[in-house]
């Protein structure tokens, strides 16, 4: 009897250590996959995870198609579908559903802003050498020169007609203030349609769309940099269980000349950047205007920032010139302190 009460109590140990192992087996986080890479002249970092055990082949798939994008996207390289569209001369041009509906969101964006997010402004980007990677082309135009360029600048001089497009007045696109968003959101989608449960974060040029949260249920920290501080230094962090993060700033491509800085984001009105912000980073449900929302606000400064939050529903974390953190109520959630 003793034997048979000490079988009886093996086995059942060997089923509770057996249903431990298949719980634990089927419970397990899958493997994330990590690539780096520089596309379309800005840092790009994909991390993934599915239980459908082809994370390697998804993210080669993801980094895939930029080279798609960089042939339509980029407004500098010979022969890209947005360099023919800007070299146009007023025709109407047919573009790929990738470009239009780029070109459509930008519009809808500049259009909701009046003019303040405006991306007809690729006449003066070549003008201040911002079109380059190399530092020593950047410079500061003289002013007749961008007086010059302001002539040709104005979203109401875009026209859209089914899938054709005509550029008037001479105005150069230029996507940049919204393309990382929409290809982060591309990708994004990308991943989801492969496995809806799957997990991970794209982040494109300091645009990031969460996949899904951490290992299923917890989120993504993500730092905010110091725009004055060392680049790997942080100022804030933010949590993320969905949604879109993006940060725009004075800090990546700019001058100083006789103490002043000038940077990138030109304000479609004067051809300069302005002296609000250092950055804004913005969460929305939209990678479009997690992207664009930054790029108006640095353009329109605090108050129209604060304004346009309220009508749009974005949380936003931003520091003026003078260092000092502004952020609206919305911001609260996504708050995380290490």
């Amino acid at each position: 009897m003793k034997k048979r009460n000490i079988l009886i109590s093996t086995i059942g140990a060997i089923i509770v250590v057996a249903v431990f192992v298949v719980v634990f087996v089927k419970k397990s986080p899958p493997k994330y996959y990590t690539r780096y890479g520089v596309y379309i002249g800005t840092d790009v970092k994909i991390i993934y995870a599915t239980r459908k055990g082809n994370a390697k082949a998804v993210i080669n798939e993801m980094f895939g198609e930029f080279q798609k994008y960089e042939h339509i996207f980029d407004p500098w390289l010979f022969g890209s579908e947005l360099y023919k569209l800007n070299h146009s001369n007023g025709k109407w041009v047919k573009v790929s559903p990738v470009l239009l509906k780029a070109i459509k969101d930008a519009m809808w964006l500049a259009k909701l802003t009046n003019g303040e997010f405006d991306p007809t402004i690729g006449r003066l980007v070549p003008l201040w050498g911002f079109n380059t990677d190399d530092v020593k082309k950047w410079r500061l135009p003289s002013k007749k020169a961008v007086d010059r360029a302001l002539k040709h600048v104005g979203y109401k001089n875009v026209e859209i007609e089914g899938n054709k497009v005509r550029l008037l007045n001479g105005v150069w696109l230029d996507l940049n203030g919204t393309m990382e968003g929409y290809i982060t959101e591309m990708l994004v989608k990308l991943a989801r349609e492969n496995d809806p449960n799957s997990s991970g974060v794209v982040d494109v040029g300091g645009t990031v769309g969460v996949i899904g949260p951490k290992y299923g249920d917890k989120p993504w920290i993500i730092s905010i940099r110091d725009p004055r501080g060392n680049p790997n230094k942080a100022i804030a962090y933010l949590k993320l269980y969905k949604g879109f993060v993006g940060t725009s700033g004075d800090y990546e491509r700019y001058i100083i000349v006789n103490g002043k800085r000038y940077y990138h984001i030109f304000d479609p009105k004067t051809g300069y950047s302005n002296d609000y912000l250092e950055s804004v980073t913005t969460v929305s449900t939209n990678a479009i205007l997690s992207d664009g929302f930054g790029v108006f606000s640095m353009v329109a400064g605090p108050s129209a920032m604060k304004e346009m939050a309220k009508k749009l529903g974005v949380a936003y974390y931003a520091i003026n010139e003078q260092g000092k953190v502004l952020k609206n109520a919305s911001w609260k959630k996504y708050e995380y302190k290490p």
